[in-house]
This record gives C-alpha cells, structure tokens and sequence, in this order.
C-alpha cells in the first residue's frame, strides 16, 4: 500500500518542478558558482562580508515575501523604493523616540500601499502607470519632509531597539534574518493555506471570472497593495537602524530587486502562479550576484545592467512556459 506524501513535501516538490520546468534554478546556481570563482572564494567567504550580505539581502526579501501577493494578482508596484525612502527619513526624524520611530513608518508607508491599492484595485487604473505616478508623489513627499535634496538623516538617539532591529543578532544570527524567515513563513501560509491566499491566485488567474465566483477582485488587490505597504514600513526601519543614518534616496531602486527577486523566483509577470519559497531563492541569488559584483569591483551602473538582463531572462523563461501551458 502506498503512503501519501505529506502536503507540504508535495508543495516543496512542485516549487522545484516548476524551477526545473523553466530552467531558471539551473541558470542561478551557475551565476552563483561563476560569480564567487571570480570575485574570490576568500573574499566572498570572509565572515565580514557574508554578514553584510545577508543583512542586505533580509531587508529585501521581507519586502519581496509581501509583494509576492501583488504580483500574484497579476500587479506590480514601482513606488516601493521611494516609500521605504520615505519611511526611512520619518524613522531618522523621530529617532529620539522609539516607539514613534517604528510605528510611524509602518502607519505612513501603510497609507501608501492603502493608496496604491484604492487606485489599481477599485478604480480599476493600471498597475505599471499608477504606481509609477504615486512613486513620483512619494518622492515628492519625501523631499518635502527632509526639508531638502539628498539631504543626510543621522538618528538622533542610539536607540537600542532600532540598533537591535538592524544591527543585533540572536543565537548568532542577525534580526533582520529572524525577521525575513519569519515573514516568509506567515506569506507562505497565507498563499498556501487561507482562503485568502486561494483568492489571490484565483484573481491573478482571471479576475473575471473570479468575480463571477462571488470574489471581489478589488478587495483582494487593496488588501495585497495594504500588506506590501505595511511590510515596506517595516522594512524602512530596519533599513534605516542598519547604519542609523538614510538619504532621502537610499531607497531608490529597491523596487528593482525586490521585483527580480520575486520574478526570478518564479511568480508570473501576469499573475496567478507563484509562490513565497521560490521569492525566498529569487532574493537570495540576486542578493549574491550582486555582491559578487561588489567584490569584483564592477560599477553600480554595470550591475544594474547585469541584474536586468538576468530580469529579463527570466521574463522570458516565464512567457515561454505560459505558452506551452496553453
């Protein structure tokens, strides 16, 4: 008699199918291998560097674990950068008081997605040109509020709870790692494992005839656009405690490698398929190519030329399995 393999082995069996499917998991771990053969097994390896590393890589993946849903439904969000920036700036100005630090950029970063929300899912406006209307609106805002351009914001306070969240470690590990595992977990069973997460895909799949099953296409959308602005809110603190200083512009192009990471991970640019597990690797390989070309010396303006390349590998891996599907 055949025993059933638990649900989650099966899960974790179809995430890989669907990378070997699409041949995008092959292509990762060669980077990755050519990538630390270049730039130096020692260097890449030194404890140093592989701390800054994942740092960086856990504020961007806990962005990317609640943007998932966006682009689950078939959307995206171009004004993620400036929002963290904004909340960055709000964190450093309100440094001298932890509890405002931290909760104010989750509130005002929460509006923001609320916004983005109301915009793409009940007025029914497009994603790509809404949101890249409302980064302009937050960039504005944030200038606005550090009172001037690429103007530094150092904390005025060494808070140990901001220091903890960006600087600290538990059981040897960093917080900001803690945090990402953690947000992966709770997006994963979100999508996985709650009626909400199966109206997600449902509207990502086909919004109409999801509306026509009783499910309010706008609803969910304002819901994924809300957690995406919550999470950045977060997000934006610990991007701030990590040096405890920000610009106005730090966030800027963050949106890229949240947005490679999620979609080298597998989710749809169209939407209905993807999942957290393949946004956790998506984050990670992008985190790792792009230190690798740190520690090779390469130029930012060449890194961003590599890392969309790479973005658009994987656009088209994604456009090809979509046609055989059908």
């Amino acid at each position: 008699m055949k025993t059933k393999a638990p649900n989650f082995v099966s899960r974790w069996a179809g995430t890989v199918k669907s990378f070997n499917n699409t041949g995008v998991l092959l292509i990762m771990l060669l980077f990755i291998v050519i990538v630390v053969i270049v730039a130096g097994p020692a260097k890449f390896f030194n404890p140093g560097n592989l701390t800054s590393m994942i740092r960086s890589v856990s504020v961007v993946g806990i962005m990317a674990c609640a943007f998932t849903l966006v682009m689950v439904t078939g959307n995206i969000d171009l004004s993620l950068g400036w929002m963290v920036g904004l909340g960055a700036c709000i964190c450093a100005a309100n440094s001298a008081h932890t509890v405002t630090a931290i909760l104010m950029p989750i509130l005002v970063c929460g509006i923001c997605g609320a916004f983005n929300g109301l915009l793409v899912g009940h007025l029914k406006l497009n994603a790509f040109i809404t949101t890249l209307g409302t980064m302009y609106i937050f960039q504005g805002i944030a200038y606005l509020y550090a009172d001037a351009q690429q103007k530094t914001m150092i904390g005025t306070n060494g808070s140990p709870v901001l220091k903890f969240l960006g600087q600290g470690s538990l059981l040897g590990i960093p917080v900001p790692v803690w945090l990402f595992f953690l947000f992966a977990l709770i997006f994963g069973f979100i999508l996985s494992r709650t009626g909400f997460g199966t109206r997600v895909y449902a509207v990502g799949a086909n919004s109409v005839v999801s509306r026509f099953s009783g499910i309010s296409s706008g609803s969910v959308i304002f819901t994924t656009y809300l957690l995406g602005g919550l999470v950045a809110g977060l997000a934006s603190v610990i991007f701030f405690s990590k040096v405890m200083a920000t610009q106005v512009y730090s966030g800027q192009g963050l949106e890229f490698s949240v947005l490679s990471g999620i979609v080298l991970g597998g989710t749809s640019v169209t939407g209905g398929k993807g999942n957290v597990v393949g946004t956790v690797l998506g984050v990670v390989f992008v985190g790792i190519l792009l230190n690798g070309f740190t520690l090779m010396g390469l130029s930012a303006n060449v890194q961003y030329v590599a890392q969309g390349l790479i973005l658009l590998i994987a656009i088209r891996a994604d456009a090809m399995q979509s046609r055989g599907l059908r």
